[in-house]
């Protein structure tokens, strides 16, 4: 049973944690979480199919990896974690940026990392559980994806801020969101 953090708004710990689906966060109380995107020297961006099996979103595709940081651990340990866990390789932290921060349905703190990824291995390892299938695409591909409902729309958001926030993504992309 996995167990969060719970911070206030001005992401102070409280003391408090709560298990994923038995507790319930009360109001003003948070739970941080990590959306992360991978790119690699052409500027694409890593994108992986959710499994089928997962409650959320089954079949649609999503950000690189992503999920919520446990009890104990800070956005940079969970980022490094939940990229593990989900594609079985070490992201290179000396290369991340903490794009954005924003709040999610409420009670969520998202923090987005883009990490440029030099070398990424030619076959990665996906668990069953968490992902389908992966591919590299650039926004305009991912943009086509949410427009046919393929894509987890929650995660654009962090995606949006990271373009706002100048994160370099392909310059002959002029991409517009709704």
């Amino acid at each position: 049973m996995e167990e969060w953090d719970v911070y206030d708004a001005s992401r102070n710990l409280t003391g408090r944690t709560v298990r994923r689906g038995m507790d319930k966060l009360q109001p003003g109380e948070y739970h941080l979480v990590v959306d992360v995107w991978l790119l690699d020297e052409n500027n694409r961006i890593l994108i992986q199919k959710r499994s089928c099996r997962k409650k959320n979103f089954p079949g649609k595709w999503a950000q690189s990896a992503g999920g919520a940081v446990i009890k104990g651990e800070d956005s940079f340990q969970g980022c490094i974690r939940e990229t593990e866990e989900e594609l079985g390789i070490v992201p290179d932290m000396q290369k991340a940026e903490l794009a954005t921060s924003f709040i999610r349905h409420g009670d969520t703190i998202v923090d987005v990392y883009v990490i440029r990824q030099d070398s990424l291995p030619d076959k990665f390892v996906l668990p069953a559980d968490e992902v389908e299938d992966i591919r590299w695409a650039d926004v305009n591909e991912i943009e086509n994806l949410l427009q046919q409902g393929q894509f987890v729309p929650t995660v654009m958001e962090g995606l949006q801020a990271a373009l706002q926030n100048n994160v370099t993504f392909p310059p002959e992309e002029d991409v517009i969101f709704d």
